[in-house]
């Protein structure tokens, strides 16, 4: 064989590889927009957000509990 029929072989080569991977990608993105399209459809009622579920008290009660542990189980370098 000879350069230039070798030239040749490896450019069909890289454009058969190349087109090769181009359809995967695209099937790849088909497939994923398909199913997000399909989630979409079957989708579940907003989360609230903290602020519509929040109780007043929880800050309260959060750092009473946080106290309470920490008088319970003191760290080792601190002394009391």
């Amino acid at each position: 064989m000879t350069v230039t029929e070798l030239l040749l072989e490896g450019v069909q080569l890289m454009i058969l590889g190349m087109g090769t991977v181009f359809l995967f990608l695209g099937t790849l993105i088909a497939v994923i927009t398909l199913i997000s399209r399909l989630l979409h459809r079957f989708d579940s009622p907003p989360i609230p957000t903290a602020a519509e579920t929040e109780d007043p008290l929880l800050p309260a009660v959060v750092a009473a509990a946080v106290a309470q542990y920490r008088r319970d189980h003191p760290h080792p370098t601190t002394r009391r």
